[in-house]
């Protein structure tokens, strides 16, 4: 139903419309197209691997005479063949093919988004900074004013306590093991 590439679990819908100067076929006779799923091709790829075949049978539509369709409702990514099986035509069986790609990621986009770097900088009363005048930020940090303790013993040093270290290592190691439990590493 649209020329342009579907997203993964975007039902495709499938219409085979027959020409009007032809006889629609029998009320008996089944509307079949074959759907056949390749490996997403590459650049460069020639020959893609065929992953699955599917036969539809469409429906009559209520609104013309020549009209069937159906609706493809499980789409993994691929390449996408349809043919129509049944009826057979007079030449060449008529044939079309789209791509249903996996969902916009991460890695779509890679460019900075610069206009909303320098709103999230004013909204924190911060500043934003390109590689070109990185070399101003420390100029311009602001000179922090020294709170003085009023402790009556020194500090406890505790971040250079052994326990704290091994009480750090063995969360980390709790969760590399959970990670590897649910597989998830």
């Amino acid at each position: 139903d649209k020329q342009s590439p579907y997203r993964r679990n975007e039902p495709i819908r499938v219409t085979v419309r027959f020409p009007d100067d032809a006889p629609a076929p029998p009320a008996d006779t089944p509307v079949k197209v074959l759907v056949e799923r390749f490996r997403l091709r590459r650049a460069g790829e020639r020959i893609s691997e065929l992953l699955e075949t599917q036969t539809l049978t469409l429906s009559r539509t209520k609104s013309s005479r020549a009209n069937f369709e159906t609706l493809l409702t499980r789409t993994p990514d691929g390449d996408y063949k349809f043919s129509l099986v049944s009826p057979t035509v007079d030449g060449p069986r008529p044939t079309v093919e789209n791509r249903v790609l996996p969902p916009p990621g991460e890695l779509d986009r890679l460019r900075m988004n610069q206009s909303e770097l320098e709103q999230a900088a004013r909204e924190s009363r911060g500043k934003f900074y390109t590689l070109a005048d990185a070399h101003r930020l420390i100029g311009d940090l602001p000179s922090g004013t020294r709170i003085t303790l009023n402790q009556p013993r020194p500090p406890w040093p505790l971040w250079n306590h052994a326990l704290t270290f091994l009480w750090v290592l063995g969360m980390l190691t709790c969760e590399w093991i959970l990670r590897k439990q649910r597989r998830l590493l």
